[in-house]
Protein backbone atom coordinates (compact mmCIF):
# COMPACT_ATOMS: atom_id res chain seq x y z
CA UNK A 1 0.00 0.00 0.00
CA UNK A 2 2.88 2.22 1.31
CA UNK A 3 4.83 1.43 -1.80
CA UNK A 4 1.53 2.05 -4.50
CA UNK A 5 1.16 5.35 -2.89
CA UNK A 6 4.68 6.50 -3.13
CA UNK A 7 4.86 5.79 -6.58
CA UNK A 8 1.92 7.44 -7.59
CA UNK A 9 3.39 10.63 -5.43
CA UNK A 10 6.68 10.54 -7.44
CA UNK A 11 4.34 9.71 -10.77
CA UNK A 12 2.36 13.17 -9.59
CA UNK A 13 5.84 15.12 -8.99
CA UNK A 14 7.38 14.39 -12.03
CA UNK A 15 3.82 15.24 -13.92
CA UNK A 16 4.04 18.66 -12.16
CA UNK A 17 7.85 18.98 -13.00
CA UNK A 18 6.64 18.66 -16.38
CA UNK A 19 3.82 20.37 -16.97
CA UNK A 20 5.77 23.18 -15.31
CA UNK A 21 8.64 23.22 -17.54
CA UNK A 22 6.75 23.11 -20.60
CA UNK A 23 4.81 25.81 -19.21
CA UNK A 24 7.80 27.90 -18.24
CA UNK A 25 9.23 26.98 -21.84
CA UNK A 26 5.81 28.32 -23.42
CA UNK A 27 6.07 31.44 -21.71
CA UNK A 28 9.98 32.10 -22.19
CA UNK A 29 8.97 31.33 -26.14
CA UNK A 30 6.36 33.55 -26.42
CA UNK A 31 7.97 36.49 -24.73
CA UNK A 32 11.13 35.76 -26.83
CA UNK A 33 9.13 36.11 -29.62
CA UNK A 34 7.00 39.00 -28.44
CA UNK A 35 9.82 40.69 -27.44
CA UNK A 36 12.23 39.89 -31.21
CA UNK A 37 8.98 41.16 -33.07
CA UNK A 38 8.35 44.09 -30.28
CA UNK A 39 12.35 44.71 -30.40
CA UNK A 40 12.47 44.35 -34.11
CA UNK A 41 10.59 47.25 -34.63
CA UNK A 42 11.83 49.76 -31.31
CA UNK A 43 14.62 50.70 -33.36
CA UNK A 44 12.39 51.89 -36.69
CA UNK A 45 10.44 53.78 -34.06
CA UNK A 46 13.09 55.48 -31.80
CA UNK A 47 14.85 56.38 -35.36
CA UNK A 48 11.98 57.98 -36.50
CA UNK A 49 11.83 59.92 -33.05
CA UNK A 50 15.61 60.75 -32.83
CA UNK A 51 15.28 62.33 -36.44
CA UNK A 52 13.66 65.04 -34.74
CA UNK A 53 17.40 66.06 -32.88
CA UNK A 54 20.86 64.90 -33.56
CA UNK A 55 21.31 64.55 -30.07
CA UNK A 56 18.61 61.97 -29.62
CA UNK A 57 19.72 59.97 -32.82
CA UNK A 58 23.14 59.75 -30.69
CA UNK A 59 21.73 58.64 -27.51
CA UNK A 60 19.36 56.33 -29.57
CA UNK A 61 22.94 54.65 -31.38
CA UNK A 62 25.02 54.65 -28.03
CA UNK A 63 22.37 52.72 -25.97
CA UNK A 64 21.66 50.34 -29.25
CA UNK A 65 25.54 49.99 -28.84
CA UNK A 66 25.18 48.85 -25.42
CA UNK A 67 22.94 46.81 -25.38
CA UNK A 68 24.03 44.85 -28.39
CA UNK A 69 27.36 44.62 -26.26
CA UNK A 70 25.69 43.26 -23.32
CA UNK A 71 23.65 40.73 -25.42
CA UNK A 72 27.15 39.54 -27.01
CA UNK A 73 29.15 39.47 -23.70
CA UNK A 74 25.85 37.32 -22.18
CA UNK A 75 26.57 34.75 -25.39
CA UNK A 76 30.40 34.54 -25.16
CA UNK A 77 29.82 34.01 -21.00
CA UNK A 78 27.10 30.70 -21.99
CA UNK A 79 28.50 27.78 -21.63
CA UNK A 80 29.35 25.41 -24.76
CA UNK A 81 27.53 28.44 -26.95
CA UNK A 82 28.95 27.64 -30.26
CA UNK A 83 27.71 29.70 -33.27
CA UNK A 84 27.08 28.19 -36.53
CA UNK A 85 29.63 28.92 -39.61
CA UNK A 86 26.80 30.39 -40.98
CA UNK A 87 25.92 32.52 -37.84
CA UNK A 88 29.58 33.68 -37.98
CA UNK A 89 29.45 34.64 -40.83
CA UNK A 90 26.01 36.87 -40.80
CA UNK A 91 27.89 38.45 -37.46
CA UNK A 92 31.38 39.33 -39.18
CA UNK A 93 29.28 41.03 -41.97
CA UNK A 94 27.36 43.29 -39.44
CA UNK A 95 30.76 43.89 -37.28
CA UNK A 96 32.35 45.05 -40.66
CA UNK A 97 29.65 47.17 -41.62
CA UNK A 98 29.06 48.50 -38.01
CA UNK A 99 32.13 49.40 -38.11
CA UNK A 100 33.08 51.37 -41.15
CA UNK A 101 29.65 53.41 -40.57
CA UNK A 102 31.33 54.36 -37.09
CA UNK A 103 35.00 54.92 -38.86
CA UNK A 104 32.77 57.41 -41.22
CA UNK A 105 31.16 59.41 -38.49
CA UNK A 106 34.18 59.87 -36.50
CA UNK A 107 36.06 60.79 -39.65
CA UNK A 108 33.55 63.47 -40.75
CA UNK A 109 33.40 64.83 -37.23
CA UNK A 110 36.99 65.53 -37.10
CA UNK A 111 36.81 66.61 -40.44
CA UNK A 112 33.95 69.34 -39.26
CA UNK A 113 36.44 69.80 -36.04
CA UNK A 114 38.76 70.69 -38.58
CA UNK A 115 37.00 72.78 -40.59
CA UNK A 116 35.56 74.79 -38.19
CA UNK A 117 39.47 75.97 -36.59
CA UNK A 118 39.55 77.38 -40.21
CA UNK A 119 36.76 79.27 -40.25
CA UNK A 120 37.91 80.03 -36.90
CA UNK A 121 41.11 81.39 -37.75
CA UNK A 122 39.66 83.29 -40.62
CA UNK A 123 37.12 84.91 -38.66
CA UNK A 124 40.08 86.20 -36.15
CA UNK A 125 41.60 87.49 -39.49
CA UNK A 126 39.00 88.76 -40.62
CA UNK A 127 38.27 90.48 -37.68
CA UNK A 128 41.43 92.43 -37.20
CA UNK A 129 41.48 96.15 -35.65
CA UNK A 130 41.40 98.62 -38.42
CA UNK A 131 44.25 100.43 -38.33
CA UNK A 132 43.99 103.95 -36.62
CA UNK A 133 44.41 106.80 -40.05
CA UNK A 134 46.24 109.64 -39.78
CA UNK A 135 44.38 112.25 -41.22
CA UNK A 136 45.96 114.65 -43.77
CA UNK A 137 43.73 118.07 -42.50
CA UNK A 138 45.93 120.17 -44.51
CA UNK A 139 45.26 121.70 -46.95
CA UNK A 140 42.18 123.51 -45.63
CA UNK A 141 39.27 125.16 -47.57
CA UNK A 142 39.41 128.57 -47.70
CA UNK A 143 35.81 129.24 -46.19
CA UNK A 144 34.94 125.84 -44.63
CA UNK A 145 38.02 125.33 -42.78
CA UNK A 146 37.80 121.72 -43.78
CA UNK A 147 40.49 119.21 -45.18
CA UNK A 148 40.15 120.56 -48.85
CA UNK A 149 39.81 118.30 -52.53
CA UNK A 150 43.41 117.25 -52.22
CA UNK A 151 43.32 116.37 -48.94
CA UNK A 152 40.54 114.22 -49.13
CA UNK A 153 41.60 112.45 -52.13
CA UNK A 154 45.00 111.39 -49.69
CA UNK A 155 42.44 110.63 -47.14
CA UNK A 156 40.96 108.40 -49.35
CA UNK A 157 43.45 106.49 -50.27
CA UNK A 158 45.02 106.27 -46.93
CA UNK A 159 41.50 104.60 -46.18
CA UNK A 160 41.16 102.23 -48.54
CA UNK A 161 44.94 100.85 -48.04
CA UNK A 162 43.74 100.19 -44.56
CA UNK A 163 40.65 98.72 -45.34
CA UNK A 164 42.95 96.33 -47.70
CA UNK A 165 45.11 96.03 -45.03
CA UNK A 166 42.21 94.81 -42.64
CA UNK A 167 40.70 92.88 -45.03
CA UNK A 168 37.55 95.11 -43.32
CA UNK A 169 35.12 97.51 -45.03
CA UNK A 170 34.75 101.24 -44.31
CA UNK A 171 32.50 103.81 -46.20
CA UNK A 172 32.03 106.89 -47.61
CA UNK A 173 29.13 109.39 -47.59
CA UNK A 174 29.07 112.19 -50.03
CA UNK A 175 26.56 115.01 -48.90
CA UNK A 176 25.96 117.36 -51.78
CA UNK A 177 23.67 120.85 -51.27
CA UNK A 178 21.04 121.25 -53.25
CA UNK A 179 20.08 124.12 -55.89
CA UNK A 180 23.43 125.60 -55.00
CA UNK A 181 23.83 128.07 -57.62
CA UNK A 182 20.37 128.81 -56.94
CA UNK A 183 21.05 129.76 -53.24
CA UNK A 184 24.04 131.72 -54.01
CA UNK A 185 22.01 133.99 -56.55
CA UNK A 186 19.24 134.48 -54.75
CA UNK A 187 20.82 135.25 -51.03
CA UNK A 188 24.78 136.14 -52.07
CA UNK A 189 27.60 134.20 -53.00
CA UNK A 190 28.47 133.77 -49.50
CA UNK A 191 25.14 131.87 -48.83
CA UNK A 192 25.64 128.54 -50.11
CA UNK A 193 29.41 128.56 -47.76
CA UNK A 194 27.11 129.44 -44.47
CA UNK A 195 24.64 126.62 -45.38
CA UNK A 196 27.35 124.08 -45.99
CA UNK A 197 29.54 125.12 -42.70
CA UNK A 198 25.91 124.59 -40.72
CA UNK A 199 25.71 121.31 -42.83
CA UNK A 200 29.24 120.36 -41.46
CA UNK A 201 28.29 121.06 -37.68
CA UNK A 202 25.42 118.74 -38.13
CA UNK A 203 27.28 115.79 -39.65
CA UNK A 204 29.77 116.49 -37.04
CA UNK A 205 27.60 115.68 -34.14
CA UNK A 206 26.76 112.49 -35.81
CA UNK A 207 30.11 110.86 -36.29
CA UNK A 208 32.75 109.27 -34.07
CA UNK A 209 36.40 110.84 -33.52
CA UNK A 210 38.11 108.57 -35.81
CA UNK A 211 36.01 109.69 -38.52
CA UNK A 212 36.82 112.89 -41.18
CA UNK A 213 34.46 115.72 -42.67
CA UNK A 214 36.78 116.73 -46.15
CA UNK A 215 35.49 118.81 -48.85
CA UNK A 216 35.05 117.07 -52.19
CA UNK A 217 33.57 119.83 -54.09
CA UNK A 218 32.05 123.21 -53.88
CA UNK A 219 28.60 121.89 -52.92
CA UNK A 220 29.93 118.42 -51.66
CA UNK A 221 31.14 117.01 -48.45
CA UNK A 222 32.68 114.03 -47.70
CA UNK A 223 32.39 111.92 -44.70
CA UNK A 224 35.16 108.69 -44.13
CA UNK A 225 34.03 106.20 -42.18
CA UNK A 226 37.36 103.67 -41.34
CA UNK A 227 35.93 99.87 -40.21
CA UNK A 228 32.08 100.71 -40.93
CA UNK A 229 30.05 97.80 -42.15
CA UNK A 230 26.96 97.98 -44.64
CA UNK A 231 24.40 98.18 -41.59
CA UNK A 232 26.82 100.70 -39.85
CA UNK A 233 27.03 102.84 -42.24
CA UNK A 234 23.74 103.12 -43.42
CA UNK A 235 22.61 103.72 -40.38
CA UNK A 236 24.72 106.74 -39.65
CA UNK A 237 23.62 107.86 -43.21
CA UNK A 238 19.72 107.58 -42.15
CA UNK A 239 20.79 109.72 -39.25
CA UNK A 240 22.54 112.18 -40.99
CA UNK A 241 20.16 112.62 -43.73
CA UNK A 242 17.13 113.46 -40.64
CA UNK A 243 19.28 115.80 -38.93
CA UNK A 244 19.83 117.67 -42.36
CA UNK A 245 15.95 117.65 -42.73
CA UNK A 246 15.00 118.71 -39.92
CA UNK A 247 17.15 121.34 -39.14
CA UNK A 248 15.49 125.07 -39.75
CA UNK A 249 18.30 126.92 -41.93
CA UNK A 250 19.00 130.29 -41.17
CA UNK A 251 21.35 133.00 -42.89
CA UNK A 252 21.61 134.80 -39.27
CA UNK A 253 20.10 134.10 -36.13
CA UNK A 254 16.86 136.59 -36.39
CA UNK A 255 16.66 136.09 -40.42
CA UNK A 256 13.66 133.79 -41.96
CA UNK A 257 13.84 130.24 -42.69
CA UNK A 258 15.72 129.21 -45.85
CA UNK A 259 14.55 126.25 -47.12
CA UNK A 260 18.07 124.24 -47.76
CA UNK A 261 18.09 120.42 -48.68
CA UNK A 262 20.63 118.00 -49.82
CA UNK A 263 21.33 114.42 -51.78
CA UNK A 264 22.83 112.04 -50.05
CA UNK A 265 24.82 108.42 -51.24
CA UNK A 266 26.60 106.19 -48.98
CA UNK A 267 29.21 103.86 -50.55
CA UNK A 268 30.24 101.43 -48.99
CA UNK A 269 33.95 99.99 -49.70
CA UNK A 270 35.38 96.57 -49.59
CA UNK A 271 38.94 95.73 -49.68
CA UNK A 272 40.92 95.89 -52.74
CA UNK A 273 38.32 99.13 -53.79
CA UNK A 274 40.60 101.79 -55.64
CA UNK A 275 39.46 105.19 -55.32
CA UNK A 276 38.97 106.23 -58.87
CA UNK A 277 36.24 103.41 -58.73
CA UNK A 278 34.52 104.71 -55.39
CA UNK A 279 34.46 108.24 -56.51
CA UNK A 280 32.89 106.59 -59.76
CA UNK A 281 30.12 104.92 -58.07
CA UNK A 282 29.34 108.06 -55.53
CA UNK A 283 28.78 110.15 -57.79
CA UNK A 284 26.31 107.73 -60.16
CA UNK A 285 24.93 107.28 -56.16
CA UNK A 286 24.33 111.25 -56.00
CA UNK A 287 22.77 111.51 -59.77
CA UNK A 288 20.92 109.15 -58.18
CA UNK A 289 19.74 110.60 -55.19
CA UNK A 290 18.81 113.80 -57.01
CA UNK A 291 16.67 112.41 -59.56
CA UNK A 292 14.77 110.76 -56.23
CA UNK A 293 13.77 114.66 -54.53
CA UNK A 294 15.35 116.52 -52.22
CA UNK A 295 17.04 114.70 -48.88
CA UNK A 296 16.63 111.56 -50.66
CA UNK A 297 19.90 108.79 -49.66
CA UNK A 298 20.83 105.98 -51.96
CA UNK A 299 22.80 103.37 -50.63
CA UNK A 300 25.69 101.67 -52.84
CA UNK A 301 26.80 98.26 -52.49
CA UNK A 302 29.14 96.52 -54.88
CA UNK A 303 26.75 96.64 -57.74
CA UNK A 304 23.42 97.81 -56.53
CA UNK A 305 21.95 101.11 -55.75
CA UNK A 306 18.83 100.87 -53.15
CA UNK A 307 16.83 104.03 -52.74
CA UNK A 308 16.55 104.60 -49.03
CA UNK A 309 13.45 107.21 -49.10
CA UNK A 310 12.95 110.09 -46.23
CA UNK A 311 9.69 108.88 -44.77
Amino acid sequence: MMTTLLVSMISLTNDVLILFGAGLLIAVSLGFTAGYFFGKTAPARHLRRAKKHIQGCYQHVKEALDTAQAACSMLEKFPGMVLTNEQSSELNKKRSNLLELITRLVDRKNSDQDQAKIESKTDKKKKQKFPAMQWALEPEHVHLKLPDTSAFEANMEMLLLGSTSSEQTCGLLLVQINQYDQLKERFGIMAPVKFMKTISRLVLHKIRDEDVICVWKSDTLAILFPGYSLDEGQANAENIREAIRHHHFRLEATSPEVVVTASLAYINCVPGDSAELVLERGSHALAKSQKKGRNQLIIQDSHSYEHKAAV
